[in-house]
């Protein structure tokens, strides 16, 4: 078991899709910093000596951005949508789906998601 930030990640999974529970870490980031460990693919989380851990962890650090901060980020890009009245904006402000979904049918997943405030 490996532990960063809050996320487990299992030892039985590759490395790669093991990095894609840490929150701010994508597909493309994750195989990012394998290229740099120079670890090839597939590869496991157990199979990593103590060397490259130390060396994982600092990479981490350094491509990972903190949670709080990217939900903060997403938080103030939404309320200005909001303040300068733009249509996503409004659609944001009525709950209603954002990127041009059918509200006909099946916008009850977006319905459900309130913002607060």
């Amino acid at each position: 078991m490996f532990l960063f930030r809050d996320t487990i990640l299992s030892e039985k999974t590759e490395i790669r899709s093991a990095l894609k529970k840490i929150y701010s870490l994508s597909w493309y980031k994750s195989n990012l910093i394998l290229t740099i460990m120079g670890i090839n693919y597939p590869s496991w989380l157990k199979n990593l000596n103590y060397y490259n851990i130390n060396f994982l962890i600092y990479l981490l650090k350094n491509f990972n951005i903190s949670e709080t901060k990217i939900k903060r980020a997403i938080e103030l890009n939404i309320n200005q949508l909001i303040h300068i009245n733009s249509y996503k904006g409004i659609r944001h402000k009525l709950c209603l789906p954002v990127r041009g979904q059918r509200t006909r049918t099946n916008a009850g997943t977006q319905r459900r998601k309130r913002l607060k405030g």
